[in-house]
């Protein structure tokens, strides 16, 4: 048996709530690292309790590992509708979405869906409502969709959100981070849909200099940590194992073709041991290893979900971990802010970001650290701040400190051409980046 947080008997409240006033359809938002299986094993055992039919539907195995353990430590012995698992009935069912597309629904009375925020569980809950219409709790760290997805409010009624990262930091919930950030401009690589195109980006990232630059960056930044990093694709993973062996730092390499029980050992040694272990997006989601002190965002991605999962999988507490470095390669940070920056979540629209059209950062010449505008010293290193900032190199990597104002790149379907050439400007970029930017949003 585990015993709530404050925090996570507070959402089970605000759900409760919502549904008395009539909704049927809920997110719950918390945070990664907030526990959001612990509060929804919880609620899916009261349910029960209650005499309900309860079923959580995931995408990743993983994800019905962990869902699984936690049921299990209330006592539950849930049906798993997955492959190579026989389908009985039950009034507490598990289940991967992929394997519940094709079998007989289950009657239920509450559905749980775990990372909600993906377009893949849609069929399945508009199926749940035409059947049964069960109450629905979708939990998520980021409710957020973008391009041409569905949006949120086509489906849920409301959003609840009981704690935020930096409340999280606070309580001492989560450690907070230390971020170093490239300036490199990757608006030239190619599009597929809202997000990069991957072998484009692979061009980009396959690169000597940047495979050096990683090595470089883990060594000044975070010399001997335990790191994790993520790659564009396999092949970029694999080819940065080789440069970290090749420069005498131990690194391992896993993906979503490895060996079940290959994959098992890896994660046994990564958990007793210290070394760098790259992936493509196998550990974003249902990976928990709070001894990580190193993230590594070898990669651009335009897509905010996926910077958060990656970038909050070193934020978990452990003994004697009083924070966690982000080496970000793909200047994610300026696309979608800071891990811990505090966002306005909504069902029906972009979440609102603080500093929209605003610079209030400077840099630290003497630790790269980036401090708020206002600051007369350095909060890293304690430096006084001469009167006239010292411009930023391009490919120079800093430390992101401040929770509120970094400069996103403005959308060149709308910005005007003086914002345009005014964020050229401030990041380093020749004048040339303006006209690019207007040529791909067809407005030359």
């Amino acid at each position: 048996m585990f015993k709530l947080r404050p925090y996570q008997t507070e959402a089970k409240e605000e759900i409760r709530a919502s549904f008395l006033k009539g909704r049927r359809r809920v997110i719950l938002c918390m945070p990664t690292g907030a526990g959001k299986t612990v509060t929804f094993a919880d609620i899916v055992s009261n349910s029960i309790a209650n005499g309900a039919r309860a079923m959580i539907i995931c995408d990743r195995k993983e994800l019905i590992g962990q869902a699984r353990d936690k049921l299990g430590e209330l006592g539950l012995s849930p049906t798993i509708i997955a492959p190579k698992y026989r389908q009985t009935v039950n009034n507490c069912y598990l289940a991967s979405v992929d394997t519940l597309r094709r079998r007989e629904l289950p009657e239920i009375d509450l559905l749980i869906v775990d990372e909600a925020h993906k377009q893949t569980f849609d069929k399945i809950i508009a199926k749940y409502i035409e059947f049964c219409n069960p109450y629905i709790i979708g939990a998520t760290a980021t409710p957020f969709r973008s391009g041409g997805q569905n949006c949120l409010s086509t489906i849920y009624e409301d959003i609840i959100e009981p704690v935020t990262t930096s409340e999280l930091i606070e309580l001492g919930n989560l450690v907070p981070a230390r971020t170093f950030a490239s300036k490199q401009d990757y608006s030239s690589v190619k599009m597929k849909g809202s997000e990069f195109d991957t072998r484009a980006l692979y061009e980009k990232f396959n690169d000597v200099k940047l495979y050096d630059g990683v090595i470089d960056n883990y060594l000044k930044f975070s010399e001997g940590k335990k790191a994790i990093c993520f790659n564009v694709n396999v092949e970029h993973s694999v080819q940065m194992v080789q440069r970290f062996r090749d420069s005498g730092i131990e690194a391992v390499h896993l993906d979503g073709k490895t060996p079940d029980a290959q994959r098992r050992q890896i994660l046994r040694d990564y958990r007793r041991g210290n070394f760098v272990l790259s992936n493509c997006s196998v550990l974003t989601t249902g990976f928990d290893e709070p001894s990580i002190e190193t993230v590594i965002v070898n990669r651009a991605t335009m897509s905010m979900p996926l910077w958060l999962q990656m970038t909050g999988r070193g934020s978990r507490t452990f003994e004697g971990k009083d924070n966690f470095t982000i080496i970000d390669q793909g200047a994610n940070v300026y696309r979608h802010l800071l891990w811990e920056e505090n966002r306005e979540w909504s069902l029906f629209k972009k979440p609102k970001k603080n500093g929209d059209g605003v610079a209030p950062i400077k840099c630290c010449d003497s630790c790269e650290a980036i401090n708020h505008a206002s600051a007369k010293v350095c909060k890293e290193c304690g430096t006084p701040f001469p009167i006239v900032k010292k411009k930023l190199l391009e490919a120079e990597f800093i430390e992101v400190k401040a929770n509120r104002g970094i400069k996103r790149i403005p959308d060149a379907k709308t910005a005007s051409r003086q914002d345009l050439s005014d964020y050229a400007k401030d990041m380093g970029y020749k004048q040339g980046w303006v006209f690019k930017q207007l040529e791909m949003a067809g407005r030359m």
